[in-house]
């Protein structure tokens, strides 16, 4: 199960997830932020502390957020992944594709 919270930092929408993104949630979490995309938001950072799994499903949403907001010329960053989350990102390559920041607040202050 995956819980979100969204609030404004500024001109920030800054998402904190907690629990796992899988096939079943990764779905929910890509209509969530196409919908933000769509409303307006052009700086979006996921807080990702709280998140114990990632799959490919969960890898596919981020990847369709950044294009989505690279299409709108938006900044998408992603922060403070635990051990295990790294580890998915790294041997996926996707490291390599999101900005990533060890702490919410410095991906905030970026």
């Amino acid at each position: 199960m995956l819980t979100l919270q969204s609030n404004k930092r500024d001109a920030t929408l800054v998402v904190s997830l907690e629990g796992r993104i899988d096939a079943t949630s990764a779905r929910a979490l890509e209509q969530q932020c196409l919908a933000w995309i769509d409303a307006g938001e052009k700086r979006l950072v996921f807080d990702l502390s709280q998140v114990q799994y990632i799959s490919s499903a969960g890898l596919r949403t981020f990847l369709l957020t950044a294009r989505k907001m690279a299409s709108v010329q938006g900044d998408l960053r992603l922060a403070a992944l635990n051990q295990t989350v790294t580890h998915v990102f790294e041997i996926s390559g996707f490291s390599k594709l999101f900005a990533i920041y060890p702490l919410l607040e410095t991906a905030l202050a970026a």
